[in-house]
Formats: structure tokens, sequence, C-alpha cells
């Protein structure tokens, strides 16, 4: 299957499908593609039900908790934590959940979500703040408008096969992202690669990787180490002349980031309509572009949510379900700037906070007489949430320099690109890994973050 033929998940799957599927009956849904695909088809309903013949598989492995095994999750941190409660939580939509062959089965990431999600509940836990905010507010609060803020990050990525994964003596082939020279990134070194790469992405990559050609192993380990600054550029949105946005022409550059990009930004009735909702007449796309934060923000739930590879629509399952995580926040607001005429794109790398380094995405927009600007919707969201509206405000326009930007831009392919579907084919801030003859996915690949050195510049 192409890189390209990701479009053909926009197509709609036919009722029968659809209907076993969401019964839990996905042996049925199997059988009824499988039948499908005997005959003769369109070349897009083909794609798009041997795509979900994939999407079966990956659901399977994202919803693997019986309710006893989710309670006995959330009891080890609060012990008096109800059956009653856990039933309230999922009538509420705050816990993710599939039928299964006749069996209601939750989201491995569930319990996560729930203490990162709601103050209250992580409250009852005793275990103190999982997030350090204060070293985010300390920054924010001492910024000025035009002001340039660096960290330096020196940090070593790794990529090692689970053991049951490890084919002895075969071809493997490893995709590892790594940072270019960009995007606010200078006096970047790359300490060392082991094992020695095939070959490294050119400066102009998208989504930059290091490749590999090794043998398969036992306790083999695949890793990246390199140092470098993140600079970025503090502007107080408040202060921008609100006129001079209206006058300024959008260069031709920012045109390309205007358009559609199926599956994931579909200018949908929905899309259409939200988007007039909420701008309400506005014709300033500063305002605009506000309105749609504050909207992801303070009205949909910052959630870990299923594969990628399992949702159809990443913006519009947002809009419709009020919830996403990271990524899927950002590509609303993508979506959204850009059917009001907002150029808007996708950055995404890692967050490298002291003590708390991870995968993250965000969106960028661009604001006539400034410029392209940041905006974070997941931290705009965990910021509003415990009441720093402070922190809130800066997310729009901002990020922090606690991060490494890898990714300019989401859906593109690897260079060499994968033989076999990839098992984010959206984005990549962990790596990938293939044999000649099958892929690698889920609980295959283990990934690790050491932290040698965060510190501010």
């Amino acid at each position: 299957m192409k890189y390209e033929d990701l479009e053909h998940l926009a197509v709609p799957l036919p009722e029968d499908v659809m209907k076993e599927k969401w019964s839990g009956n996905f042996e049925r849904a199997r059988a009824v593609i499988t039948d499908r695909l005997q005959g003769r088809l369109p070349h897009s309903l083909r794609c798009r039900l041997e795509f979900e013949l994939m999407n079966l598989d990956n659901l399977e492995r994202c919803y693997t908790l019986t309710k006893e095994d989710a309670l006995k999750q959330v009891r080890e941190h609060i012990p008096g934590f109800t059956e009653e409660e856990f039933d309230e939580l999922r009538k509420m939509g705050r816990i993710d959940w599939i039928y299964l062959e006749g069996e209601a089965l939750y989201l491995d990431s569930f319990c996560a979500t729930l203490f990162k999600v709601y103050p209250d509940l992580w409250k009852r836990t005793g275990e103190g703040d999982a997030s350090d905010y204060s070293m985010l507010e300390g920054l924010i609060s001492g910024l000025s408008d035009g002001q340039e803020v660096s960290c330096h990050i020196h940090l070593r990525q790794e990529l090692t096969l689970a053991p049951e994964a490890v084919e002895e003596g075969r071809k493997l082939y490893v995709h590892m992202p790594i940072p270019l020279e960009r995007h606010g990134v200078s006096n970047l070194e790359i300490v060392d690669i082991t094992p020695a790469p095939k070959c490294i992405a050119t400066e102009d990559a998208a989504q930059p990787t290091v490749y590999f050609e090794e043998t398969a192993r036992k306790g083999q380990v695949f890793s990246i180490e390199y140092s470098l600054d993140h600079t970025v550029k503090y502007r107080d949105m408040s202060k921008v002349d609100l006129k001079k946005v209206l006058t300024a022409e959008l260069p031709e550059d920012t045109m390309r980031f205007l358009g559609e990009c199926l599956p994931h930004i579909q200018f949908s009735p929905y899309i259409r309509a939200l988007a007039g909702e909420l701008a309400g007449g506005e014709a300033n796309p500063l305002l605009k572009a506000r309105a749609f934060y504050d909207f992801i923000t303070a009205k949909t739930d910052y959630r870990f949510v299923r594969d990628y590879a399992c949702i159809e629509n990443l913006a519009e399952y947002c809009a419709l379900n009020m919830k996403g995580d990271c990524g899927v926040q950002a590509l609303l607001f993508i979506a959204l700037c850009r059917v009001s005429g907002i150029p808007a794109k996708w950055e995404s790398g890692l967050d490298a906070k002291p003590g708390d380094a991870g995968e993250h995405d965000w969106a960028m927009f661009y604001v006539p007489s400034v410029g392209w600007a940041y905006a974070d919707l997941s931290y705009g969201a965990s910021s509003y949430t415990r009441g720093a509206y402070g922190r809130w405000n800066f997310y729009f326009g901002n990020i922090d320099p606690y991060r490494i930007p890898i990714n300019s831009d989401f859906q593109k392919d690897f260079s060499p690109p994968k033989k076999f579907r990839r098992l984010d084919p959206f984005d990549n801030q962990c790596g990938e890994a293939e044999y000649c003859d099958h892929g690698l996915y889920g609980t295959d690949i283990v990934y690790k973050y050491h932290e040698i050195d965060f510190h501010m510049v």
C-alpha cells in the first residue's frame, strides 16, 4: 500500500462493516471485509477496507483492560476508589472503551489520562503534583515582549526490540528521529550514533531520521546522542496592532498551508460550521485564531487516545468527541484556521523539561504583520484547567524553549521510505522498525530517553 493512499481513510466504511465493528464483532467485520475484497471495487474503497483490516488489529492492541484490570490500576493509587465512581467516569466520557467480542475493554492508557487531566483525582493519590509547572511559571512570568530565551538540551534516545520481536540473524531496518539545525535549533552536535547508520536525513526532510540496516540480535540497542540549543522569542499577543493584522497581506509561501490534507484536515460541513460559529463574524485573523484556541483549550478535554492509525479523521474526532491528545488538538486548531483562511501548520518533537522528556506536538499559525506564531493546545488546556491564566495566554502565540523540534510537517514519508505501513503513519518522534517481510508495531518496540543535561542558557 502506497503512503499517499492514506487519503482514502476519508472514505466512509460500508454500513455492514460499521455495524459489526462498533458492536465489537471484529471477526465478523474481518469476514465481511475479506468477502468484499474478493470482488471488483473502486480503488478508494478497496484501500479503505484494507486499512480497516489493519485498524481492527490496532484497536485490539490498544484496548486490552477488563473492568477488573482497570479498577485495579486506579486503586493502586486511590485505594478507596469505588466501582460506582468508575461507572460515572465512563458515563461522563472520561474513560475510553470499546466492545470487543461481547466484552467492554478499556484503553491501556486510560489511568494515566485520569491523573494527568483531572487534578481532583490526582490530589486523592497523595503523591504530589505530577508535573513541575512552577518551572514554567517562573520562566513565563519574567518574560517581556520580544525577549529571546534559550535552553541547552543534551539527550540520548534509544530504541530496542522487545525480546519476543527479535528474529535473530535477520536483516532489520530501523528509522530513528533526529533534530536538524532549524526551527530555533542551533549549536547542534551529534555526539554519538550507535551502531553506524546507513544514512542520515538531509536538511529539507519534513520528518528527519537516522536510518540503520543491521542484523537482528538479542540485546541490540540503537542510540542517538546529541546536544543543541533551542531558542524562542516571546511575543505578547495582546500588544499586536490589530489594524496592521487586518491590512497586511499574506506572503505567497504561506498559501500552501491553507488547503485540506486528507484524511485529517478536511473542510467538512461540521468543521466549516464550527469555525464559523466560533469566529462569530470576526474578520481579524488573530482574533479568529484566538477564538479557536480558547474553544479547544477550554471546551475539549486533553485525553490520551488510541493509536492515530485507528482514527479516520483526527481533527473532526476532537471536534465531535470534545477530547484528544496534543496532536489531535493541534490538528483541530490547524483545520479551523485553514478553513477560515489562516495559514497553519504542524510541528512536533520532544518535550525536554528537566526530569521529564517525551513526545509532544504543537501548531503554528501565520499572523499578518507578525509572522509565524505558535499555539500549544495541550499546554494551554492544562493551564486553563488549573486556573493558570497567565500560562494559558502564553501558549497562544508562544512555546517554551524546553523542547526539541524535529518534524516540520505531518503525514510525510521517511527517506528512505519504509516498506511496510508505519507504526505512526502521520508523525515520528520515537522511531520505527521492520524486517524485509513484515513491520513491527505496538509493544514490539521499546523507547527510552536519557536526560544528560537540560539547562537555561
